[in-house]
């Protein structure tokens, strides 16, 4: 196996791994994609940073008591590899749901700036370096920065397309990469 190959995979599994890690909110699993110790930064779905895997594991020990979620259907739209650096870019069905709400799509959390839906549409960058946070050369996601799409019915500004109408993880000229999901 070349070396690309060989990044590849190991990227593709660190990618994989994270976002099966949602899937119910797996602490042990998401700890394997990330580097030690505080350099990594996460701009969260909830619009607030996070800083260091300690922060990553404390939001996440918070959302497992508030948050049911399931395995999102993640799309690869571009997967770039350098010599010690890489990037993802993705869009993914987020399916994420409060366990507790006082009226529909209200929920009862402290500091949540807006409701999910059941399934959110969201688009995420993903950061990786050869480098597991002790100077050892592994691949490990080292930022993380998700957001909510555009609603479907939304028109692209110059385009008369949507992302209805495009579906997930459209690249023209491209079939859509998976290794989550469907």
């Amino acid at each position: 196996m070349s070396t690309y190959d060989s990044d590849k995979a190991a990227i593709l599994k660190a990618h994989k791994d994270w976002w099966e890690a949602n899937n119910g909110l797996d602490i042990a699993l998401m700890q394997t994609a990330f580097p030690a110790g505080d350099a990594y930064l996460m701009f969260n779905l909830n619009g607030h940073p996070y800083f260091g895997l300690d922060e990553k594991t404390k939001l996440w020990e918070y959302y497992r008591t508030v948050l049911d979620v399931g395995l999102s259907d993640v799309r690869i739209l571009r997967l770039d590899i350098g010599a010690d650096m890489a990037y993802i870019a993705t869009e993914a069905i987020f399916p994420a749901t409060f366990k507790s709400v006082d009226e529909p799509g209200n929920p009862v959390v402290q500091g949540e700036s807006e409701a999910w839906e059941d399934t959110t549409p969201v688009r995420a960058t993903e950061v990786y370096k050869r480098d597991d946070g002790n100077g050892e050369p592994a691949w490990k996601m080292w930022h993380f920065h998700a957001s909510v799409l555009p609603s479907a019915d939304e028109s692209r500004p110059a385009f008369d397309d949507t992302y209805a109408t495009r579906g997930l993880g459209f690249v023209p000229g491209h079939e859509y990469i998976s290794v989550v999901g469907k």
